[in-house]
């Protein structure tokens, strides 16, 4: 769901700040949010509970779930060192918005919490929504898409995703917030993990220094991104500043607006699989006030970048893509379009490619009408939808009719005078065109002149 520009600056008016122009995805996206305080059974047959928002029929406490999410994707998310969950509010909210369903578990506020069970227990957060999407009595009956969880956190709970997400498969990809260092090492954990990472940190944070989280970054060996944010503080990414929390440097709600929007893009494209969010994510130049490494295991290259014809006809030229990754797989190219042309790929999908290989792809571009286009061509691994973006620019213009017989660009009394000029028998060589002869029959006659009167120009 798209937002117009225009309501970031009245945001920014209403706040009193000067926010950049971030992605429309930093706005809140189009469902009422609703939350409900849960109740989790560990394996153990111990409980805790979690705070659920999710997208509702209106904002009363549990209320409905809106069945136009439905089946929504899940992430589960931890919270900073004796840092209540409350005070994520407005980036839970913000998900749920979007059409998330986010659980949080409030076990983990011990003076000294146990980090790998905190982990287990976002874990087993993902196991609840799976069991009350398969119950029948449960408010989330098959409102949770099961294919499409991810985990986030902040600080303590940043680093206790990581070892969620090293030892359960169900996870589809990680986004970090200053994560922290943790008992087991989340950095040693990082390795583990064979699926995207966006490792988001504030260039100002004194609690967790970028340094701590780059250690997990420079270890996760699948595809990364490291992000900073310009000036963001450690306690810049809670709604509210608490006891021993750093110095703000840049403006709270300008950094909570760059990670909702850092958040919403990078989940919608890996478990959404979004187009306009991956080239957002993996192609598209950083929102302002941000700096990116982007490592997305992948190279891709158009031998043209710009395209230009008549409309009617096709253009073409080659993406070539290699694995940069360890691990084999194949690539999917696919393209996003804001206009009315058509892109084809051939092949659909390249074969299994070892690590540095490549492939070549014809792209071929085609519009009925005249316009000029960017199109995001994107190459998207298949073994865990990362990948990288380049854009192509097409310009179709009208083509000319075949009833402009003298090439002025009108049909007009120059072209009948032209097929009157031409009228019988085509008089041409053998072989040799008759412009006149616009059925084909070998002969300019009636038919012919009701193809010029029909392209009559007014």
């Amino acid at each position: 769901m798209t937002r117009p520009t225009t309501n970031l600056l009245v945001l920014a008016s209403a706040l009193g700040c000067n926010l950049p122009l971030l992605a429309d995805s930093s706005l809140p996206g189009p469902f009422a949010v609703a939350q409900r305080n849960v109740t989790v059974t560990r394996t153990n047959g111990t409980t805790f509970s979690a705070q659920l928002r999710y997208p509702a029929t209106s904002t009363a406490a549990n209320a409905p779930f809106a069945t136009a999410a439905a089946p929504a994707p899940a992430v589960t998310f931890g919270h900073g060192f004796l840092t209540s969950v409350d005070r994520y509010d407005s980036t839970l909210d913000h998900l749920a918005s979007h059409g998330y369903i986010v659980i949080a578990t409030t076990s983990g506020g011990e003076l000294f919490p146990n980090h790998a069970n905190y982990a287990v227990d976002m874990r087993q957060c993902l196991t609840w929504l799976e069991q009350q999407d398969q119950l029948a009595s449960s408010f989330l009956l098959n409102a949770v898409d099961e294919m499409a969880f991810g985990v986030s956190g902040h600080s303590m709970g940043g680093g206790a995703s990581m070892l969620a997400a090293a030892a359960d498969a169900r996870i589809r990809c990680i986004a970090t917030l200053a994560a922290a260092e943790t008992n087991p090492s989340s950095a040693a954990a990082s390795s583990s993990v064979q699926f995207p990472l966006r490792a988001v940190v504030g260039s100002a944070d004194t609690i967790v220094a970028p340094s701590t989280t780059i250690s997990q970054f420079n270890n996760c060996d699948a595809p990364r991104q490291f992000v900073t944010i310009a000036g963001g503080s450690h306690c810049g990414f809670v709604d509210a500043s608490f006891l021993g929390c750093d110095s703000i440097a840049l403006a709270r709600e300008e950094q909570l607006a760059m990670t909702r929007a850092l958040l919403v893009d990078f989940f919608d494209a890996h478990l959404r699989r979004d187009g306009a969010a991956f080239a957002a994510t993996w192609g598209a130049p950083p929102l302002p006030g941000i700096t990116m490494t982007r490592d997305g295991r992948t190279n891709a290259a158009l031998a043209e970048s710009a395209l230009n014809g008549p409309t009617g006809t096709e253009l073409a030229t080659t993406l070539t893509v290699t694995n940069m990754g360890p691990d084999a797989t194949s690539i999917r190219p696919q393209a996003a379009s804001a206009n009315a042309t058509v892109v084809t790929f051939d092949p659909s999908e390249s074969t299994v490619l070892a690590s540095g290989s490549s492939a070549v792809f014809t792209v071929r571009v085609a519009s009925a009408i005249a316009t000029t286009d960017t199109i995001d061509v994107h190459a998207v691994r298949t073994r865990d939808g990362a990948g990288a973006s380049a854009a192509l620019a097409v310009s179709f213009t009208a083509a000319s009719s075949p009833a402009d017989l003298d090439g002025d660009g009108i049909v007009a009394a120059g072209d009948l005078a032209f097929l009157l000029g031409a009228w019988g028998p085509c008089t041409q060589g053998k072989g040799q065109p008759c412009p006149a002869d616009l059925d084909g029959d070998g002969q300019v006659g009636a038919s012919d002149l009701a193809v010029v009167l029909g392209a009559w120009s007014t």
